[in-house]
């Protein structure tokens, strides 16, 4: 009989009451958020899981954006190419106009002062461009970020930092300009793709002793001429070969990125049927407590009423 005034009952309704309500909370905070997952407690292997995969597809984002800035440099440099490729084409031609004998040497002297004038607008273009304020041909430097990089070392063997061959300096050294993109969200060496871009001003192409004020001087500057061509070429078919790369790997890292979404999504988001069915059986339920526990408190009243009598 003294047990009775504890209300057992009671207190058991009130625990079942505050599970519900928790019951209640949880399927609330889930259909109001869309996550299934909203703190560590509610699934912690999946929510630890979906952070790792969230944080991936934030460095793959970068890494894409990465990879579209390289694209822009290179395409940048090879702009500056075309422009001194049709520059040296035109020099071509006046030095085939100065080769032929019917000219008089006033005549080959204003063929030469243009000539000059246009290795000087070489020389120009090329100081001239730069990307995020960095020169992407020149002297100024080892490479894009002023760090020193070996043009060949044990690790890789197949020396990709001099994929061609330039005009080399008196003392026998090249002047390129060297960088690593970093386009992939590890720090592997699969995720770098290392570019090297030579000099190409007037006298790294083997052009700043081209006269063609007399005969045999303008035949010589055809083939000099033809030479340089082919070494603008040669840079422009490796930066262009460099651009697909890159875009290749924009477009892998949209799929990889999709991918990873997808599956995080699959994680952390909310079943709303499910959801919506434990909403209302919780809301069910916690009525039932309630009703129970006011039944306790009555039958407890009634007891106490007949001990006043």
């Amino acid at each position: 009989m003294a047990g009775s005034f504890f209300n057992v009952s009671n207190m058991m309704s009130q625990n079942r009451l505050r599970l519900f309500n928790r019951s209640l909370s949880s399927s609330l905070e889930r259909l109001a958020t869309g996550s299934r997952i909203n703190q560590s407690k509610d699934d912690p292997f999946r929510n630890s899981e979906s952070l790792k995969l969230e944080c991936e597809i934030k460095s793959g984002t970068r890494a894409r954006q990465n990879s579209t800035d390289g694209a822009a440099l290179l395409q940048i440099a090879e702009g500056t190419c075309n422009e001194v490729q049709n520059l040296l084409q035109r020099v071509r031609e006046l030095a085939i106009q100065s080769a032929n004998d019917t000219l008089t040497s006033t005549e080959r002297q204003y063929l030469h002062i243009e000539s000059t004038g246009l290795l000087k607008e070489i020389d120009r273009i090329v100081a001239s461009t730069t990307y995020n304020t960095k020169q992407i041909f020149g002297n100024e430097g080892d490479s894009f970020s002023d760090e020193t990089r070996k043009l060949q070392d044990k690790d890789n063997p197949s020396n990709e930092w001099s994929p061609y061959i330039v005009p080399r300096e008196n003392d026998g050294s090249e002047k390129y300009r060297r960088g690593v993109l970093h386009i992939g969200p590890s720090t592997s060496i699969p995720e770098e793709v290392r570019i090297s871009l030579p000099e190409i001003s007037a006298k790294h192409l083997g052009l700043d002793t081209l006269s063609i004020t007399y005969q045999a001087g303008a035949t010589r500057a055809i083939d000099e001429v033809d030479a340089a061509l082919s070494s603008i070429t040669t840079i422009r078919s490796y930066m262009g070969t460099l651009v697909n790369r890159l875009d290749t790997q924009v477009d892998y890292l949209d799929e990889k990125n999709i991918s990873l979404t997808d599956y995080t999504a699959k994680i952390r988001d909310s079943d709303i049927a499910k959801e919506t069915t434990s909403m209302v059986s919780s809301q069910i339920q916690q009525q039932a407590a309630i009703s129970i526990m006011s039944q306790s408190n009555a039958r407890l009243n009634n007891i106490l009423n007949m001990l006043a009598r």
